[in-house]
């Protein structure tokens, strides 16, 4: 005897399946399924170029029911495919799409050049024009072009509350953004120093000021804040901390001043990760102390900080001479819910001019922390670092009780001179995975001690690493 399960009970089993193949699959079983599945399929959308994203466009326009049904818009594989004469028109011509452009632009001029760029490709303007409709979005992934103002105005107008977000607030349930700018994007390939700058303040902050928002991710955000001059300046005109956002993680970026336009406006920031680059045009060095201030707003709540993970320093930036990037961060013992500390060397401890710290780790480091790594170590400051190390760990049911991993990364690969004098090659067969023996010798007191306290230590070669 055959028997019907419930809707309920079938919508529960499609939840299992991750492939999109699956799903797609069941929507061709039968009608019933075509109409209970068919919603699943656009939960986790994922365009690659422009012809993706007008299907799905036309799709959503045609069943308005849809747009309700995306939770993860992906454009973050996108690429510029070359429209032909007879796809410009298709696009032009389409009349779903210019009544819905007749709606979201503020003006037939606007509308014109909008639909210009629809018909070169341009993903800024596709996402623009496709964002509004998603109202149940919770997670959007973006590579974007400096070059097309598109995507910065539409979030402008969705903060403001503008046409087409007068309706209903707009994506008041996104929680994760993710901006990944692309060079091979960037469409005329002609932008400079301005138009870096103006990329954070057009696509950045306004995702700072949804309620929603939880998670940003962005890469080449150049600093947009402006230089504080004193910690009084500070207590005297404080900036008021409004945003939900928990979690900010900067790759390839420029912080000249902290990132402090970014972080004072975190009302309880959880998560911190920063990777610098001398790469932009407007980079003046990395800044640790600058990051210390920003970041003591956050004192309280700061759980993750990772500083300068694998970054990129030049020996001459903007501001020429490079001589920032061994700066000392400064004490982290105020720091008080922090348990992941990823940083420099050079950063964590003030050794810039004496083999010593002026200040000891023991004094640098939280009670609350957990997990430690410590990369940049140089050969020459590895017994120094290991005796900093066996001081915290004879301190550690006192002083650091959650303690429980370090890892140390420095150039610590193995490199075999032949008999004529020359080196052997990091990429010998010699060297491929071999760190050297006297680096595991110079470590081995601080792993009896870590092993003795029940704790796990790593030591890492970034060369490796990265290989």
């Amino acid at each position: 005897m055959e028997v019907a399960l419930p809707n309920d009970v079938l919508l529960l089993v499609g939840e299992q399946l991750e492939e999109k193949a699956d799903r797609w699959n069941l929507v061709f079983v039968s009608r019933h399924f075509h109409d209970l599945f068919l919603s699943f399929v656009y939960r986790r959308v994922s365009l690659r170029n422009w012809h993706d994203a007008s299907s799905f466009l036309h799709a959503i326009l045609n069943r308005p029911v849809l747009t309700r049904a995306v939770r993860e818009l992906d454009l973050s594989d996108w690429h510029a495919n070359i429209v032909s004469e007879e796809q410009h028109e298709e696009i032009t011509d389409s009349k779903q799409l210019n009544d819905w452009l007749h709606v979201v632009s503020h003006s037939d001029i606007e509308s014109q050049q909008w639909i210009e760029d629809l018909g070169k490709g341009l993903g800024d303007a596709w996402t623009a024009l496709i964002l509004p409709l998603l109202s149940q979005l919770r997670k959007l992934q973006v590579a974007y072009s400096i070059t097309s103002p598109w995507l910065g105005q539409i979030m402008r107008r969705a903060v403001q509350c503008e046409e087409p977000f007068v309706m209903q607030p707009p994506f008041k349930y996104l929680e994760e953004v993710s901006l990944n700018h692309r060079d091979d994007l960037n469409h005329d390939g002609n932008w400079g120093a301005s138009e870096e700058h103006q990329s954070v303040s057009t696509l950045l902050l306004p995702f700072f000021k949804l309620p929603s928002v939880r998670v940003i991710i962005a890469n080449s955000v150049v600093d947009p804040s402006i230089a504080i001059t004193s910690p009084e300046q500070t207590t005297q005109n404080p900036r008021a901390a409004f945003s939900s956002i928990a979690e900010i993680d900067l790759r390839s970026s420029s912080g000249n001043h902290g990132m402090e336009a970014l972080v004072a406006l975190c009302a309880d920031l959880k998560s911190f990760k920063y990777q610098h680059s001398d790469s932009h045009v407007l980079s003046h060095g990395y800044q640790p102390s600058a990051f210390y201030r920003s970041l003591s707003h956050s004192k309280r709540s700061l759980e993750t900080l990772w500083l300068d993970h694998y970054g990129s320093h030049f020996p001459f930036t903007a501001a020429g001479l490079n001589q920032s990037h061994d700066e000392w961060f400064g004490s982290l013992v105020d720091f008080t819910a922090l348990r992941e500390l990823r940083v420099r060397l050079p950063n964590l401890l003030d050794i810039r001019y004496q083999n010593e710290p002026t200040t000891p780790l023991l004094d640098c480091l939280p009670s609350s922390l957990a997990t430690l790594y410590i990369e940049g170590c140089e050969e020459r400051n590895l017994g120094m670092l290991v005796s900093q190390l066996q001081t915290v760990i004879k301190n550690r049911r006192t002083r650091f009780p959650e303690l429980s991993r370090i890892d140390i990364e420095g150039a610590f690969q193995n490199v075999r001179s032949d008999d004529d004098g020359a080196t052997t090659s990091p990429g010998s067969e010699f060297s491929a995975g071999a760190i050297k023996n006297k680096v595991f010798q110079a470590a081995e007191p601080l792993h009896i001690d870590c092993s003795n306290a029940g704790m796990e230590l790593y030591l890492h070669d970034r060369a490796l690493y990265i290989s």
